[in-house]
């Protein structure tokens, strides 16, 4: 992965405002951090769960899926996510 890469994606809380997620590599290592609109600051995801990595991993593909990103950064995240013990299909149990 290239040094200082960002990238952002939101979701609707419960009640029904957005929420925002970045997910930064700072040549080392991925760093969430957590906004909503109403916020000033970013404020850190100590501990992202598997579902944000999920997530992570589907914003690379579809970013590569429309030739924004290279492929190679899409294969070290899933490097990563082995490590880490996160498959992919636990996405699809999840919404079952």
């Amino acid at each position: 992965m290239t040094k200082n890469q960002i990238h952002e994606w939101h979701e609707r809380i419960e009640d029904g405002r957005k929420q925002y997620i970045r997910a930064y590599w700072n040549s080392r290592e991925w760093l969430f951090r957590v906004a909503h609109p109403d916020g000033e600051t970013w404020m850190p995801l100590e501990k992202p769960g598997p579902e944000r990595w999920l997530e992570l991993r589907d914003l690379l593909f579809r970013k590569y899926q429309r030739k924004k990103l290279p492929w190679k950064y899409v294969e070290q995240l899933d490097k990563m996510l082995e490590k880490m013990g996160i498959r992919q299909d636990e996405a699809t149990q999840n919404d079952e």
